[in-house]
């Protein structure tokens, strides 16, 4: 009786817990077919090679991570909870975001459409609102992952807030993001998000 195939699942799961242990560089594989015990061969059946497997471990997490719209209590309120959200998901496997480039952002289009229906229920034109949430997915995706690549990753604020803890812990919360792995947004990802909010706001008072 022919052994069955590792399942894509188990490939997935087995990846993600190699990248996130040792780094972008144990993701081969030679690593992967010596943890599942079993051929490369195997593994270029199920998941094709590592361009194509880091797709579907992008698609894989976020999937994984179920991203809800919780709105907020006005749009723009949403529209900063929406792009922090975001941010968690990222920086909850950073080895994997790292790997991330534009070809990878598509399971990113069913999160954007529901920041889109809160746009629209505001009262933002169509043309204006699907413009609003280009912009600010690329912007809070690049934002993160530069900072993922950036030295001064590590550092951080000595203090914060009430307010910004708790906004902190409410983003965790609803992004699925592993608390041990949120970094406190930098002061230029809180700025872009709260400037590109405020030019959107004037923009569609505007009409």
């Amino acid at each position: 009786m022919a052994k069955p195939l590792v399942s894509v699942d188990t490939i997935l799961e087995t990846a993600l817990n190699l990248l996130d242990e040792e780094g972008p560089e144990a993701l081969s594989a030679r690593n992967l077919a010596a943890v599942l015990k079993c051929s490369t061969r195997t593994l270029y059946q199920q998941v094709g090679k590592r361009e194509a497997l880091i797709g579907k471990l992008v698609t894989h997490h976020l999937d994984s991570l179920a991203l809800e719209f919780h709105p907020g209590d006005t749009w723009q309120d949403s529209a900063r909870l929406w792009a922090h959200t975001i941010r968690g998901a990222l920086l909850a496997h950073p080895n994997l975001a790292r790997l991330m480039t534009t070809e990878h952002r598509g399971p990113v289009v069913g999160y954007v459409n529901e920041l889109l229906k809160i746009l629209l229920k505001a009262g933002f034109n169509e043309e204006l609102a699907l413009r609003s949430c280009r912009v600010l997915a690329n912007v809070a995706i690049s934002l993160t992952l530069s900072e993922l690549t950036a030295p001064a990753m590590a550092v951080r604020h000595a203090r914060r807030s009430d307010e910004e803890v708790k906004f902190e812990e409410l983003v965790v919360a609803r992004s699925g993001a592993d608390p041990e792995h949120f970094q406190e947004p930098p002061e230029v990802f809180d700025n872009a998000v709260a400037w590109l909010i405020a030019g959107l706001e004037r923009e569609h008072s505007a009409g």
